[in-house]
């Protein structure tokens, strides 16, 4: 019995990791289809790119209105990073969980799942809502809400 006490509670422990590193439920219907494809194309074009380096800035900045917007992003996106301990700053993973449409279409909030590869192999992940707005007919990123990082999250 003394024997087996350490397995349990290795086994307990390693189901709590997996379930902390489990990707939650995303978007079932890619509605309204628009958005949907910007946000997509945009964060396709982000992944295993480092967001604080100068290597791709200029291909960066091209996906955003002005320079305002594109600084905007990283100061909102950045220090939510930071705050949970994230180091190297990339994107290895996204996933789109929601979609919240403004009364006119011309704005929204999509909450987006993000997992990078700063603690492996399970990787730090962050839940954000990022806020798009529709210019000329293209959708265009803008700043981001991140709340308060757990503990869990800070240290996972």
């Amino acid at each position: 019995m003394k024997r087996m006490m350490p397995a349990v509670a290795a086994l307990v422990l390693l189901t709590g990791i997996i379930a902390c590193a489990r990707k939650p439920v995303g978007l079932k219907t890619h509605e309204p289809a628009e958005i949907y494809e910007a946000v997509a194309s945009f964060y396709d074009f982000m992944l295993r790119r480092d967001l604080d380096s100068f290597e791709d800035l200029h291909e960066m900045r091209a996906r955003f209105e002005d320079q305002s917007h594109w600084d905007s992003f990283l100061d909102t996106l950045l220090p939510a990073m930071w705050e949970r301990k994230f180091e190297r700053n990339r994107i290895l993973e996204w996933q789109v969980l929601a979609i919240d449409m403004n009364e006119d279409q011309t704005e929204a909030w999509v909450k987006i799942w993000i997992k990078s590869d700063d603690t492996l192999p399970f990787g730090k992940v962050m839940t954000f809502s990022h806020r798009w707005y529709n210019y000329r007919f293209l959708w265009y990123p803008a700043e981001i809400k991140a709340p308060k990082p757990t503990i869990i999250e800070k240290y996972r």
